[in-house]
């Protein structure tokens, strides 16, 4: 069954316009506001968002000032969940004050995989940080949803507190194969969360990956992906 497309916004003029009326209601908080992709084409976005090219939380603080009152009443709002210059407790007052009441690890850091993936966790900027700061987040009165590559991250996400899971494919290396390969494993990932129970289970289409759409959606609650990404219908 084909699922409408949750849009993940990353400005003020999208969060206003027709998209933001446009989402699903039945996936509860259905919108993600991300301003740390803003400016930067699909395929790219994650990865600068992630890198110390740009300080993504800051744009976040910043778009959040010029929101009116209760612009994220649908909104849950993506954050870069290992930023080490914001001490978590005071980032999240900074969130709730700017009306924030839901978070997401978004982008996410176990989108670097291999040994750059390896040597993150082991720098303290992987999976656990993200993990402990959607912890923080829950006790201190935000939901969060847990963006996570694999079916073991999804668990370690809800056992912090995540409401929902968000399974992502990972990048798509334009290799046919190796990106079905990849939508398969983020399919079955999804299956098996939802079969244990626990809340709500989704699918994120990444840029490159609209012919793998069906594959992704076919056991989720729905479907993400970034406001205007041709790739998806």
């Amino acid at each position: 069954m084909d699922r409408p497309v949750i849009p993940i916004v990353a400005s003020a003029r999208e969060l206003a316009g027709d998209l933001a009326r446009e989402t699903d209601p039945a996936a509860g908080r259905p919108l993600l506001f991300c301003p740390a992709l803003d400016g930067h084409a699909p395929e790219v976005a994650e990865y600068l968002a992630l890198l110390p090219v740009q300080d993504s939380n800051g744009r976040l603080l910043a778009a959040l000032a010029g929101l009116p009152e209760g612009a994220l009443e649908h909104a849950c709002v993506g954050v870069l969940a290992v930023d080490p210059f914001r001490p978590p407790a005071r980032f999240l007052s900074a969130l709730r004050r700017a009306g924030v009441r839901s978070v997401a690890n978004f982008p996410t850091a176990c989108l670097f995989d291999g040994e750059t993936g390896e040597t993150l966790e082991r720098l303290g900027f992987g999976l656990d940080r993200e993990a402990a700061f959607l912890e923080r987040a829950v006790a201190a009165g935000f939901t969060a949803t847990g963006f996570a590559t694999d079916a073991a991250a999804g668990r370690r996400l809800r056992a912090a507190g995540a409401e929902r899971v968000v399974l992502h494919p990972g990048p798509a290396t334009g290799e046919a194969a190796r990106d079905a390969g990849a939508a398969e494993a983020a399919s079955a990932a999804v299956a098996a969360l939802k079969a244990e129970g626990g809340g709500r289970v989704l699918a994120y289409l990444p840029a490159g990956f609209g012919p793998h759409r069906a594959v992704l959606a076919r056991h989720a609650d729905g479907i993400l992906a970034i406001a205007g990404y041709s790739d998806s219908p």
